[in-house]
């Protein structure tokens, strides 16, 4: 069964360090996106992966325990790195960092549509659960370092308090994982037009930008 991709922090922490394990990762990754278009993810076994990325079983025994943590953790990580947004709540207007945002959900949609084979599957019966559950912690993390600055910077109408922050993070993370899980089962390629539709569905006092 496969496990929270937080299971093997120190692994992936480890891959990221090492250049030739950066770049046994990537030659993993770019293996499991080219199975994907014609395999399912549940029938896509290690000694496949491995053989299309040309990597050692040993070598990813080492870090995973099968294709699915795999998946599981080098998706979640995709979107994480790309949600990324630096802010500087005394240097920056509220409107400019609720672009970054904007601007983020958007890459992110970009990134789905590009490899939705990938996520269609994660979002299958077998993993759906902790994918989300990766997902969720990630928006969550993004939601509460968003709100910390419209505190910071007195937006009208957001939360004030460390519990009403971490309830709206909490809420709006939830609702940007059903967003991108829909996003992923769709058809629709049209970003610009599905992270205006988010924006909408933002609370009324998150700035606009």
């Amino acid at each position: 069964m496969a496990t929270h991709p937080a299971a093997h922090s120190a692994a992936t922490d480890a891959i990221r360090v090492d250049p030739r394990q950066l770049r046994t990762r990537h030659a993993l990754a770019e293996a499991l996106v080219r199975l994907l278009e014609r395999t399912p993810l549940d029938q896509i076994t290690v000694a496949e992966l491995c053989r299309e990325a040309g990597v050692h079983r040993t070598t990813f025994y080492g870090h995973f325990d099968g294709v699915a943590e795999f998946a599981l953790a080098e998706f979640s990580q995709g979107i994480d790195r790309i949600a990324a947004v630096e802010v500087d709540p005394a240097g920056e207007s509220s409107p400019d960092v609720a672009r970054r945002y904007l601007a983020s959900m958007r890459a992110i949609l970009a990134h789905i549509a590009e490899e939705r084979a990938g996520y269609r599957t994660l979002f299958g019966p077998a993993t759906r659960g902790v994918f989300r559950i990766a997902l969720e912690d990630q928006q969550r993390r993004r939601a509460r370092l968003a709100l910390e600055v419209w505190r910071a910077q007195g937006v009208p109408g957001a939360p004030a308090t460390d519990a009403a922050i971490e309830q709206a993070a909490a809420f709006i993370a939830g609702g940007l994982v059903g967003v991108i899980e829909a996003w992923a089962l769709g058809d629709d390629d049209d970003t610009a037009d599905a992270s205006a539709r988010v924006l909408d569905l933002m609370p009324a006092w998150w700035p606009r930008g």
